[in-house]
């Protein structure tokens, strides 16, 4: 992204994390064994953003009003530096009624797609009141080129405009909606963060609908409590952390509260899903939702698939420019999606 086109507050954050990575690293080297200077650059300025080290002046952060608008545009822009790299073909569209995008691997130096075998029904993260298919952009056309797959994302209604279930009714409806087009037996559902909750819940609606149920489902650092009931682990290294969530995860659940299991899946009867494949980082904050949902799971009879990345945070595939290892958790989710789909 050129300089002109970055707002000036987001290059005076840049320059801080910089700064603030480069005298940490000089005094105690690096944060984690293994991380890169641009990686942990990259997390600190993270941090420096969703507000981890800025105190609890930060907390309604999540809350609304203009806040919440200018976090939302600022989490948006980010898609942009994908635009610019050229490698993806974005089709806007509706599923089911629910504005989306049809993203395919762009063949290098051409307009043309590249052959794909599969589809990806991708929930995007944002804790439930940000994140939009432009702002994981980057993460969707990482996904399609790794898995050589085609992927469909939607812009499902976000809280607090619209509290739970809006969000599960507009997945459901766009998986109804696809499952018109393509043979479930070839459709994964998959999302990160709050996307990831949301497609643990999506999966159980699906289930009690009687609807086909799809080839599978990726869960990527999965916010599936929001009771916070699972413990939550230091934040010294992530660039979340659950007590500053309260307004987002109230305004979530709103009139069904946060324990019900549209809200909080880890809470749902979970029998009768499809296979799943649940990634997380060991020193992400939310790690135990992941854990206790695994167990739930198979102690309920299913089919899942656990990786436990060491040393990485929330969402790490999304950073696969940046780190072998996000490059390794992405390869993993393209394995499953063509194990899955047949491919």
């Amino acid at each position: 992204m050129a300089l002109a086109k970055i707002p000036r507050r987001t290059l005076e954050q840049i320059g801080h994390a910089t700064w603030r990575t480069t005298v940490r690293r000089l005094r105690r080297g690096p944060r984690r064994p293994g991380w890169s200077f641009r990686y942990e650059a990259m997390v600190e300025l993270l941090r420096i953003q969703f507000g981890v080290d800025a105190g609890p002046r930060r907390t309604s952060g999540s809350g609304g009003g203009m806040k919440l608008d200018r976090m939302r545009k600022s989490m948006d822009a980010v898609g942009a530096r994908e635009l610019q790299r050229d490698r993806i073909v974005r089709e806007k569209l509706e599923l089911g009624g629910v504005p989306g995008v049809r993203v395919l691997p762009k063949r290098h130096g051409t307009a043309e797609p590249l052959p794909t075998h599969g589809t990806v029904l991708y929930l995007h993260g944002g804790g439930y009141v940000l994140g939009s298919t432009r702002s994981h952009l980057g993460l969707l056309g990482t996904l399609a080129h790794t898995a050589h797959t085609e992927v469909f994302a939607i812009d499902y209604r976000l809280a607090p405009e619209h509290p739970c279930p809006a969000g599960l009714e507009d997945a459901v409806a766009a998986y109804a909606a696809l499952i018109r087009q393509r043979d479930p037996k070839q459709i994964v559902i998959a999302g990160d963060s709050a996307g990831g909750g949301l497609t643990a819940a999506t999966l159980c609606a699906i289930r009690d609908a009687g609807l086909p149920l799809p080839a599978g489902g990726v869960l990527i650092s999965p916010w599936l409590d929001l009771t916070h009931a699972s413990p939550a682990k230091s934040t010294r290294y992530d660039f979340i952390f659950p007590e500053q969530s309260e307004p987002a995860r109230l305004a979530y659940g709103a009139s069904l509260g946060v324990e019900d299991p549209r809200v909080s899946p880890v809470n749902a009867e979970l029998h009768g899903l499809p296979p799943l494949l649940v990634l997380a980082g060991e020193v992400e904050a939310i790690v135990e939702d992941s854990v206790r949902f695994v167990e739930r799971v198979r102690a309920a009879g299913g089919s899942v698939e656990w990786l436990l990345q060491r040393d990485e945070i929330h969402v790490y595939p999304m950073f696969a420019d940046l780190s072998a290892r996000a490059q390794s958790g992405m390869g993993t989710i393209a394995r499953f999606v063509r194990k899955q789909t047949g491919g």
